[in-house]
Formats: structure tokens, sequence, C-alpha cells
């Protein structure tokens, strides 16, 4: 698991993250994407965000647990390459 040490993060770092890990695993140019947030409905109790980096198919996904603080990244086939323990979040959902 990697740790991020200030446990504090942006939506413009997840998505600079899954980019830069697009561009290494599969190459080709650098791509600019958009990151789309789906956020927690308040209505059932959830407490999860999830990231997508927008492509067809996406280009890399995330997901971020509030209760236990974590955020995991996903390259577009599904595989977990990235763990973070953020103990203050994402600053700015």
């Amino acid at each position: 698991m990697d740790n991020k040490t200030s446990g504090k993060i942006t939506k413009e770092e997840i998505k600079n993250i899954l980019i830069d890990h697009y561009n290494k695993t599969y190459g080709g140019a650098k791509i600019d994407r958009e990151l789309i947030v789906l956020t927690p409905d308040k209505n059932k109790n959830s407490d999860c965000y999830f990231f997508a980096l927008a492509g067809t198919p996406p280009k890399g996904y995330g997901i971020f647990i509030t209760e236990k603080r974590v955020l995991c990244l996903y390259d577009l086939s599904g595989k977990r390459f990235k763990e973070y323990y953020l103990d203050k979040g994402i600053s700015d959902l």
C-alpha cells in the first residue's frame, strides 16, 4: 500500500495519477480527460465516492470510502494499482 503522508489529496491530483498510470501502462500521447465524480446518495447513507477518467471505455477508476478514509485506484481493466490512506480526505469534494 502506498501511503500519502499529508493525508490529503485533491480531485486534480487523482486525475493526474490516473492519467500518468494510463500513459505509462498503455503508452501513446499524453491524454487529457475529464474526471467524472459520482457522489454518495445521502438518502441511502452511502459514504463512497466513485471516480472515472473519461473515455470509451473509461481510462481508470477510483473509489474513496469515507468511513475508512481509503482511496483505491484501478486501471481500465479493473486491477488496483494504488491505495492511499487519507486521514484528512479529499480536500475539494
